[in-house]
């Protein structure tokens, strides 16, 4: 096994972490991951240093990977909604390295915000053709003045779980390939444990009625198909 398979196992496992396409190539003089939006630059980097020590992707270990991540024009848009209009067009310049830090800093933009928000987004993002600092120029020509948005929640790490490699005995552990197990075990002298939301892995709170709940909420479920189906074109790709 050489280091473009190695390359193309670390492709698949990250991917499938991040529930986003993941790319490892040969860029002189180092090995490339490029992501876009998707979990931060340390989330996956942690995830597959942590990995690394398992051999995932050997003979191409994780030090000679160099991560690179890049954020869409939605999440760009989304960034310029949560600091809102800068004081005035000449200021926007300024404020747009604020924007792009924000956008390094979040994982998974899109599913921070509300229905509403995400619709503002992509009507900024189109008027502005997707350029950056087009974006803050409209924004401070504003009337009213657009305030800051409020993030809905903080947010998952990661969203997928590796599925299509098989380890060999003493590989990974089960929390190093994806979230929280669904059915945390519990002993027969304990209450039963709640479960966990498959997308976020926020704990649950079942009726005890009926089939239990698998996600903590209707936009947690349409993400968690949203990654799965990604995943599954990823792989017939």
């Amino acid at each position: 096994m050489g280091r473009a398979d190695g390359a193309r196992a670390w492709a698949r496992v990250l991917s499938e972490l991040a529930g986003v396409r993941v790319t490892v190539e040969w860029e002189r003089p180092a090995w490339r991951v490029y992501w876009t939006d998707g979990p931060t630059r340390e989330a996956l980097m942690e995830r597959a240093a942590a990995l690394g020590g398992y051999r995932v992707g050997a003979p191409l270990g994780f030090e000679r990977l160099r991560f690179v991540r890049s954020s869409s024009a939605s999440a760009v848009a989304l960034g310029w909604l949560a600091r809102g209009s800068p004081e005035s067009p000449a200021g926007a310049g300024e404020t747009a390295a604020v924007v792009e830090a924000w956008c390094e800093d979040t994982g998974y933009p899109e599913t921070r915000f509300d229905e509403r928000a995400l619709a503002a987004a992509d009507l900024l993002r189109r008027l502005a053709h997707g350029d950056t600092a087009e974006m803050g120029t409209l924004l401070a020509r504003a009337v009213p003045a657009v305030p800051p948005q409020v993030m809905t929640g903080p947010g998952p790490e990661l969203t997928g779980r590796v599925t299509s490699s098989r380890w060999p005995v003493g590989g990974p552990p089960e929390e190093l390939l994806g979230p929280a197990p669904e059915h945390p075990q519990a002993g027969p002298d304990t209450e039963p444990a709640a479960a966990f939301c498959r997308h976020c892995g926020k704990p649950l709170q079942g009726s005890g009625r009926g089939r239990p709940a698998r996600y903590c909420s209707g936009r947690c479920r349409v993400a968690a198909h949203r990654a799965q189906r990604r995943a599954q074109l990823h792989e017939a790709a």
